[in-house]
């Protein structure tokens, strides 16, 4: 069968192919790579176990794409780098040189958009795209295992999210009514209908919830014990039962969204799983995740508006990163984790606004986001009286219009030296890496 063939008729058809020398694709998990998908991981934490670079930085290689780069790269682990790139609508990229390796299609797809590749340990990448398509691909040559067709005029610009048993939670906006599949790793939804969970015509092969909203670029989260799955559309946070699609709560976070530009607004677990944050056009919220009560609200000062997800700082410091931003005011904010207080402030002065550009987090407490043309570098714990420590910053020739992520650290010059810290951001049309 052709793996690029999609359904002719209204019924969502998954079509897998063996690959040689493909591993097994039961019990499937996360890929144990330095950046694997949105936000790092299925809570979105936005940190990492690595460090990226300290100061000193200088560019180690540009690479120009075939589209403007809306979705942050994935980092895989033989070191390739996978890039929503255009109408492939996957690319990835040699980690060392920045030399294309392969392309997902000879342009005969959908527009990834803002979906975030994910990579299982199994050596096979999803991506979501704007031809109503979950695309499965093999991490070494890009060959494309299958594709599901969601069979409702919707784009799949959700970046997929991959737990530990292998599932992919994705969703389509579905025009304006938001469907949030459970995908087992063969291509096929998970979950059985009844409930909550419907299929087109009734058909097994189409069994998704219907969120009731508009469901677009915001990534699934899973709780810390992957049995409910978080979503947000513009207006509602909403908590489902992983294993059968059940609706568990759902609670109104704005009274209005953005329209047809909206923001990822995907949820973030917090490190010990107390807390679920939603942001929304009226702040970041804080929910409980069994009921979805809320907490606190984080209302950003001067009118400004959060559009990014947020990032959490390790354990026993739980510090949320966020920024938010108004006509000509844009200000990164680090919040308390208990109330939502301002821990410490950086007010921008350059040209940009934060939207779809959160940040990521080192292993020793770092934190990096673009702006507009720049990459900034903080002090996680700013400088001690409300303020932040700008550690450094590097212009780009080319607008940011997604997350940093940290990639797998390079050893430099000297071999019985330190290891170089390494980023990888999509700035215009060009993907750059960035090395102390």
């Amino acid at each position: 069968m052709n793996p690029n063939r999609r359904p002719s008729t209204a019924i969502a058809i998954a079509i897998a192919i063996a690959i040689a020398g493909a591993a097994e694709v039961a019990d499937a998990g996360l890929a144990d790579s330095a950046w694997p998908m949105f936000q790092h991981d299925a809570q979105h934490s936005g940190r990492t176990d690595v460090a990226g670079p300290q100061g000193n930085v200088k560019i180690a290689w540009k690479q120009k794409t075939r589209s403007r780069l809306k979705g942050t790269v994935s980092v895989g682990t033989a070191g390739q780098i996978f890039v929503p790139n255009g109408k492939n609508p996957l690319s990835a990229f040699d980690a060392a040189t920045g030399a294309e390796l392969w392309q997902s299609s000879n342009h005969n797809g959908g527009h990834a958009d803002r979906s975030s590749p994910a990579v299982s340990d199994t050596g096979v990448v999803y991506v979501g795209a704007r031809d109503n398509d979950l695309w499965a691909c093999n991490v070494a040559t890009g060959q494309v295992n299958w594709r599901y067709h969601v069979p409702h005029d919707g784009d799949v610009t959700t970046p997929p999210t991959i737990a530990s048993d292998g599932t992919i939670y994705m969703g389509s906006e579905a025009l304006g009514a938001g469907w949030l599949y459970a995908m087992d790793p063969d291509g096929l939804p998970k979950w059985t209908i009844g409930g909550n969970v419907v299929g087109d015509n009734g058909d097994p092969n189409d069994a998704h919830v219907v969120l009731r909203g508009s469901f677009k670029n915001a990534s699934p989260a899973l709780s810390k014990d992957e049995s409910t799955v978080f979503v947000s559309t513009k207006r509602d946070a909403i908590a489902i039962r992983a294993s059968d699609g059940y609706e568990l709560w759902r609670a109104e976070i704005a009274d209005k969204g953005f329209g047809s530009r909206h923001p990822n607004y995907a949820a973030t677990v917090s490190n010990d799983g107390s807390k679920v944050y939603f942001p929304s056009k009226e702040g970041l919220w804080a929910l409980n995740p069994t009921n979805g009560s809320s907490i606190w609200l984080f209302v950003p000062e001067n009118g400004e508006e959060i559009k990014s997800a947020a990032a959490i700082g390790a354990d026993g410091d739980g510090t949320i990163y966020i920024g938010a931003s108004k006509k000509k005011t844009k200000t990164f904010y680090a919040l308390n984790p208990l109330d939502g207080s301002i821990k410490w402030k950086h007010q921008h002065t350059n040209k940009g606004k934060f939207s779809n550009n959160q940040a990521a987090i080192g292993s020793d407490g770092k934190v990096y986001v673009g702006l507009g043309k720049f990459v900034f570098c903080f002090d996680g714990q700013g400088d001690g009286s409300g303020g932040s420590r700008l550690l450094w910053s590097l212009p780009l020739a080319g607008k940011i219009d997604a997350g940093v992520i940290i990639g797998k650290p390079e050893m430099g010059d000297d071999p019985n030296g330190p290891e170089k810290g390494v980023l990888y951001v999509g700035a215009g049309k060009n993907l750059w890496k960035i090395t102390d």
